[in-house]
């Protein structure tokens, strides 16, 4: 099987809380994190040399990301705002991009992801 991948990253920054963590545990306070979503669109073929442009992988992603930039999270979902259902909640808005996995950063050394 031969599948060609490309990655394409943005940025946001958002606060949220979790809320269904026990109450001693720090993140049910209102914090931030400077995420990185990052949209891997795969394919068994590339034509012209290319999956898909980038353009359009921007086109898609963009929007989400500038409703969600220097907002609380916990505004917008009724989930848990956690990088787990977040990765989740852009791979849904997402599936028409032939995607291989949506992953979620939230911090350099904790990311999700989430892929079917």
């Amino acid at each position: 099987i031969v599948v060609f991948l490309i990655e394409k990253s943005f940025k946001f920054s958002a606060a949220h809380c979790l809320r269904q963590q026990v109450d001693t545990h720090k993140c049910t306070n209102v914090h931030g994190h400077n995420y990185t979503v990052t949209v891997a669109v795969q394919s068994d073929d590339a034509p012209k040399g290319m999956v898909m442009d980038c353009s359009i992988i921007a086109e898609a992603v963009e929007p989400l990301v500038d409703q969600l930039d220097h907002s609380n999270l916990n505004d917008h979902f009724d989930f848990e705002t956690t990088s787990e259902n977040l990765a989740k909640w852009f791979y849904d808005q997402l599936e028409d991009l032939s995607l291989a996995w949506v992953e979620v950063r939230e911090t350099p050394s904790i990311k999700a992801r989430y892929w079917r």
